[in-house]
Formats: C-alpha cells, structure tokens, sequence
C-alpha cells in the first residue's frame, strides 16, 4: 500500500508555469517594425489535482502604466501557440490587485490564462486561480417514445384560465341581461 503511493507522488506534484507578458506596439507605429519578444512576469507552481496555485517570483512590467498602452499576458504552449489575453497596462497600476487564472484540462494541463484586477484591500497584491474543465452537458439517447391508445405522442394539453373555459357562460349571462333589461321600458 505505502509503496504504492509512493509511486504515485511523481505524478501529483505540481508543475511550473512561466507567465509572460508581451508589449503590443501603439496604433500609430509603423508596421513593419518588429515586436519586442516576451518577458517573463511571474513563475507560478500550480498543483491541478487541489485547484491551488502559488507563486514563486513576481516581477510588474515596467514602464508607464497608461490606458492606452497594451500588454498581451499569456504562455507559450508545448507547440509554441501562445495563449492568454490582452489588457490595458493601467491594469498593473499599484491600487490593482491582480489575478491570473489558469484554465487546466483532464490532465492537469493548461490550455488557457486569464487575467483580471479589482480594487486593492488587505491580502496578497498577486493571487493565483486554478479552474477545472467541466463536464458539459450531454443528450439523452435512446429516450423510448410513449404512445397512447390512439397510437399518438402523449402530450397535456396546457392549462385554460378561467375565461377560457367559462366565456360561453359570460357571454348567455350577458345576452340575458340584455334582453331582460330591454322588454322593462
């Protein structure tokens, strides 16, 4: 038993992820110059099996922090596609506190990163989400169809109100009135 666990430890130990972030050029730059290449933002050991995550090292983009100016935050996959998101660099602001979300799959592997910000309080500048792939939905198959005695689908009629089912009455209470009331001048 305890041997057996102890081959399974290699495969529950965490992984470690290299988050970038890469300055996108402004509108109005040429654009035939290059792009400058990645800068690694934070180390981060994820653990998928506990849906934890720390952080190991942590170092902001450095620059002005403007509205205007673009950073694209993301990794690099095994098959070098890049996957992440862009956002302002005011995101990186002091009075931020800042979030990244990895997305894993069945294996634990990430195949997506996600950044936000909220209002800085008390807590850590820097936190760390790990989200599970969930279990989509999935049809019903094979569902048996049930057949009345006329060899019809079963279905229920959708429930009257009370005008539907009594306007008949309303209407002979109405022509009795009517006729009543006219014969008394």
């Amino acid at each position: 038993m305890l041997l057996s666990k102890l081959l399974l430890l290699p495969v529950a130990v965490a992984s470690s992820v290299t988050v970038y972030v890469h300055s996108l050029p402004a509108a109005d730059s040429a654009p035939s110059s290059p792009l400058p290449s990645p800068v690694p933002i934070a180390q981060i050991e994820l653990d998928p099996t506990a849906s934890t995550g720390t952080i190991s090292s942590y170092s902001p983009p450095k620059g002005s922090y403007s509205h205007d100016h673009l950073l694209r935050i993301g990794l690099t996959s095994p098959d070098g596609k890049w996957r992440g998101v862009v956002t302002s660099a005011a995101s990186f602001a002091e009075e931020y506190k800042k979030k990244f979300i990895f997305h894993v799959d069945e294996k634990g592997e990430v195949y997506h990163i996600g950044f936000g910000t909220s209002a800085r309080g008390a807590g850590d500048e820097v936190e760390v989400e790990v989200v599970k792939r969930g279990v989509g939905p999935k049809p019903v198959l094979n569902k048996p169809i049930v057949l009345n005695a006329e060899g019809k689908i079963e279905s229920k009629e959708p429930e009257k109100s009370f005008f539907q089912k009594y306007w008949w009455a309303l209407a002979l209470f109405l022509v009795v009135q009517l006729v009543a009331g006219g014969g008394k001048e």
